[in-house]
């Protein structure tokens, strides 16, 4: 038994889902070393600088989510950015705040290498690497002596604003090491740890390090990813991440699991502000949601949605769907993965746990569907899937939904085929005895039983071929399975024939080969089945 078996035994393969789909929106070392080498290089250019930046005592240090272990890849168009503050020890009075602006910018300015990335923005510096990632560098003076609040620059008020990042992100850093229960995943990979070695096995182990980060930070992540989808469309209200994740943050109790972690929380978040949507919706009274930085409280995360009250609506309407979703998911629908985190990502991250789960095993449903994701497999006389045995399966990819309004026009209607449904019950009886098919009035018919090796259950097929049709020329029903029906299973037509191929992947002036069509009937059958045990259509699609 792998580690992968036994989490699914345990009940634990959502959870493991999650994990390592937050784990894939971790940056890529790539990515990460060359944000490394620019973080490091603004700090030599600075020390360098001999007006100002060398006369006084300062330290570079990254906030956000690099500081507090949430990264995520940027979605669609994004670049990611890192956050840096320029954390001066000396006191902010002994300067105006244009001042310490106007230093930071004329640095870079001055420099034939950041002048053209250089952005100026209301409160810091922008180094932009297009296409790749920004740093943003904020330029701060201490408060207090020997203590690390600061005073910022804000152009568009003149003047200071209180920040404390040092602050935010041991207060973050602090509740996510607070769980109250070992964390899930990391109690699993123990135990197995202990059972693998009680019973002197030889396995490979993950690696440690991937079920230890913290449940909150990982639940941060996803929630991040989501609110990147959902929001593609209407990026200027999008909530941010910093309010995202105090909001998770302050809601977090301990939670020894990302799955219980993000459904609690957003639970809470139902419950706590719900009475602020009703106020808005019955009377009109807008009373907004504050989301204050817990450890300075005089700064408003949430501050300019006093000025568009349209941030808050999409909040709510964000919460509501994220909320609406999860619930399908605590279903044990895992499609709807699809829609939370990306539909190739999910794929990706399941076909992973397939590979673990089939590891040293034969004839299972999830190396049957490996196999066909492969792209390079065929289909035995007996209509099972193999690497190199019975017939090349042609490339495809399942549709359904409506019937495609795609006419071959070759055909000549005046003059009927008869020919064709004769060659094509040849093939087919030659490759697939399985089907015992019959040709009437120059229609190709046939009926048969198949269970391909690892699907749990035998199927008494139907099929339809007519050369002659003007649109599609086949129809293939399953007779005994009353739970495959059109609007509920994938990839149907309406009338529940299956959808085997995109019509428009097709030639449009050749006829499709019946017998390219029949080992497409055993595919299907498998993916139906791991869609049924896993949520997801792992085949090769058009989604409608």
């Amino acid at each position: 038994m792998n580690f992968q078996e036994y989490l699914y035994n345990q009940g634990f393969q959502r959870e493991d889902l999650l994990a390592r789909m937050a784990e894939s929106l971790e940056l890529d070392d790539s990515r990460s070393n060359r944000m490394e080498s620019a973080y490091n290089a603004i700090y030599d250019v600075l020390k360098a600088d001999p007006v100002f930046f060398s006369k006084v005592d300062f330290v570079l240090y990254p906030q956000g989510s690099k500081a507090i272990g949430t990264t995520t890849k940027p979605y669609g168009k994004d670049e990611f950015d890192l956050d840096i503050v320029v954390h001066i020890r000396d006191l902010y009075y002994n300067y105006t705040s244009s001042e310490i602006y106007n230093h930071l910018i004329r640095v870079f300015r001055g420099n034939d290498v950041y002048r053209p990335k250089l952005i100026p923005k209301n409160r810091c510096a922008r180094i932009n690497y297009s296409g790749d990632f920004h740093l943003d560098i904020l330029p701060g003076c201490i408060v207090i002596e020997n203590e690390d609040k600061l005073m910022v620059p804000d152009r568009e008020l003149a003047s200071w604003t209180s920040t404390f990042p040092k602050g935010y992100i041991g207060w973050f850093l602090d509740i996510a090491k607070d769980v109250r229960q070992p964390i899930l995943l990391r109690k699993a990979y123990e135990n197995f740890v202990t059972l693998a070695e009680a019973k002197a096995e030889q396995e490979d182990l993950p690696e440690e390090d991937f079920y230890s980060k913290e449940p909150l930070k990982r639940a941060v992540q996803l929630t991040k990813r989501y609110r990147d989808i959902f929001f593609d469309d209407s990026a200027k209200h999008r909530t941010s991440s910093i309010v995202l994740t105090t909001i998770f943050g302050q809601f977090y109790e301990g939670e020894p699991s990302i799955y219980e972690t993000i459904d609690n929380v957003l639970n809470r978040i139902i419950s706590n502000y719900s009475d602020y949507q009703l106020l808005f919706e019955n009377r009109g009274i807008y009373k907004r949601i504050k989301v204050l930085n817990p450890v300075n409280p005089e700064e408003d995360f949430t501050d300019k949605w006093d000025k568009d009250k349209e941030f808050y609506n999409q909040f709510i309407a964000f919460a509501k769907s994220y909320k609406e979703k999860w619930e399908r998911l605590k279903k044990g629908d895992f499609g709807v993965a699809e829609e939370l985190f990306g539909s190739t990502r999910t794929k990706t991250i399941l076909k992973a746990q397939l590979e673990n789960l089939s590891k040293g095993k034969v004839d299972t449903l999830e190396k049957a569907g490996l196999t066909i994701m492969s792209g390079k497999n065929h289909v035995d006389p007996k209509g099972n899937i193999s690497k190199n045995n019975g017939y090349e399966s042609k490339p495809h990819r399942n549709y359904g939904g409506i019937e495609l309004d795609i006419k071959k026009t070759h055909n000549n209607l005046s003059s009927k085929n008869y020919i064709a449904a004769y060659i094509q019950k040849e093939l087919v009886d030659k490759n697939f005895p399985w089907l015992q098919t019959v040709v009437k009035d120059g229609k190709l018919l046939g009926k048969g039983k198949i269970k391909p090796k690892g699907c749990k259950k035998e199927y008494e097929i139907l099929i339809s071929y007519d050369i002659n049709d003007t649109y599609r020329k086949e129809r293939v029903f399953i007779l005994n399975d009353s739970q495959i029906q059109f609007g509920k299973t994938p990839h149907l037509y309406p009338g529940n024939s299956l959808c085997l191929y995109y019509p428009k992947d097709m030639p449009r002036n050749l006829d499709l080969n019946f017998v390219d069509v029949v080992p497409w009937i055993s595919e299907w059958l498998v993916m139906y089945e791991l869609w049924k045990k896993y949520g997801v259509w792992m085949a090769d699609e058009i989604k409608h």
